[in-house]
């Protein structure tokens, strides 16, 4: 099925813009070639850590048809995320993707909304049958390689999309689907240039290269995805679930937030937002449930979370 119409490609953005996405591109599904071979070389590395998930779904990765049968399109989302509150750099920090609800869910109600905005918009004038699928960074889909594709932005040199206005405070989302367009959006171009602000940055040297990140020495995977014993090298430098230094420091970041309008969803939770290690603490296992049962936060665990803020204090 081949549709030329413009116009409606816009209403499909206009009811993205609708939902509050902030950005939406269209690019041509079809298996990748150069993201994967750097996949393969990155993973031959052993720079996914214990991440085995990423190498199990390596050829769904590669092959997006193997996720949705006859893909044909690729609808790449960015959601803003940065709100004007700022973290008080004497107290244990969390990442500010983080600071409010789950963005899994909260996204993923939105896709639903436009997935199924899609699908009846095209059953009206498509006798087969429309198909859609969708993930928000927790599906075995290459999203920052597509959102490079659908012209979202490009990939900075710390491994984030970048958009050129609103910067890299973006969550990163795509809705894939068997409808094929006549015509797609360009990538857009790098703007890093020879800047190397976040490499030099990273306290721990986790950039070990340009666009190259080894998650072993990464704060966030450190503090987030590793369940044992975080290594005495690694120095966490006050943050006890993810990290934004490289995204902080990143020039491409707007410095006021209020020219864009934000999301209240994601203003951090006063209860654990800019408190001391003692105060943070004293929440026990089951105060840590009720508190970040809608959270990313939940992903560290208990365990986690009274492990990160020991490293901390050290």
């Amino acid at each position: 099925m081949t549709l030329t119409d413009h116009h409606i490609k816009q209403q499909i953005r206009k009811k993205a813009k609708e939902l509050g996405f902030l950005k939406t591109g269209f690019a041509k599904s079809e298996v990748l070639d150069k993201e994967p071979d750097q996949l393969s070389r990155w993973l031959v590395k052993g720079y996914d850590a214990d991440m085995s998930w990423i190498k199990n779904s390596f050829n769904k990765r590669k092959n997006i048809s193997l996720v949705l049968e006859n893909a044909k399109t690729v609808i790449s989302l960015a959601y803003y995320y940065d709100t004007p509150f700022k973290h008080d750099e004497h107290l244990p920090k969390i990442s500010r993707y983080a600071w409010g609800k789950d963005y899994h869910k909260l996204i993923k109600s939105k896709l639903k909304v436009l997935s199924e905005y899609i699908e009846n918009l095209f059953q009206r004038m498509e006798p087969e049958k429309i198909a859609t699928k969708y993930y928000v960074d927790d599906g075995p889909v290459m999203d920052k390689a597509w959102a490079v594709r659908a012209g979202i932005g490009w990939m900075g040199k710390h491994t984030n999309i970048i958009d050129p206005h609103y910067g890299s405070w973006l969550f990163i989302s795509e809705i894939i689907t068997n409808i094929e367009f006549d015509t797609y959006d360009e990538p857009h171009p790098d703007l890093c240039g020879s800047c190397r602000i976040c490499i030099d940055a990273c306290p721990t040297g986790a950039i070990v290269d340009e666009y190259l990140l080894d998650a072993n020495l990464c704060i966030s995977y450190q503090t987030i995805e590793n369940r044992k014993e975080i290594p005495e090298h690694i120095d966490l430098a006050g943050w006890i679930f993810g990290c934004d230094i490289c995204q902080d420091v990143c020039p491409f970041n707007p410095t006021e937030t209020d020219l864009i309008k934000f999301d209240s969803s994601f203003s951090p939770d006063l209860h654990v937002f800019n408190k001391s290690t003692e105060e943070l603490e004293k929440i026990d296992e089951q105060k840590f449930n009720e508190l970040f049962s809608d959270s990313p936060v939940k992903r560290t665990k208990y365990s986690g979370w009274k492990r990160n803020l020991e490293r901390v204090k050290q």
